[in-house]
């Protein structure tokens, strides 16, 4: 049913994923300005917009994407179990990358400059939660599927 509790973990998990995707989740200051990391752009310090690896935001996308879908498969739930597995293996890709590409932020401006500051934005946790809210949908999900199962077997 539209109405569970899954509904709105899975939505929660879409608008997390949602806001990491707008949000800058890095800053890097230096003499010649801040540059702002997005999970879709660099912008730089001087104003120029470098496109982030086209990877990283295809799957920000897919996991905006994948729980609206997931509740819309709400009449077999086998399924949507299976797809809350994906979204969650997809979230952990999600965080996995955008550690590593700030990380490669990182090094690269320490190579760059001598004098730096790097602050990581609270949006790039936002994928670490949406996998938490993934995870208690499934669990949400399984246990509707074994209450469906008990009422067959009275029957």
């Amino acid at each position: 049913m539209i109405q569970r509790i899954q509904t709105l973990y899975l939505l929660g998990a879409s608008l997390l994923m949602a806001l990491a995707f707008f949000l800058p989740t890095a800053l890097l200051t230096t003499e010649a300005g801040t540059a702002v990391f997005r999970f879709y752009e660099l912008t730089g310090a001087d104003g120029v917009v470098e496109q982030v690896p086209s990877y990283l935001m295809f799957l920000t996308l897919l996991t905006i994407a994948l729980p609206l879908y997931i509740i819309f498969r709400y009449k077999n739930r086998l399924h949507q179990i299976r797809f809350c597995v994906v979204a969650m293996i997809l979230e952990v890709g999600v965080l996995l990358l955008s550690g590593l590409y700030c990380y490669r932020l990182y090094t690269l401006f320490n190579a760059a400059y001598e004098a730096f500051a790097f602050e990581i934005r609270w949006p790039l946790l936002c994928p670490l939660v949406a996998l938490l809210f993934t995870w208690l949908a499934m669990r949400a999900i399984f246990k509707d599927e074994m209450l469906v199962r008990a009422a067959d077997r009275i029957r």
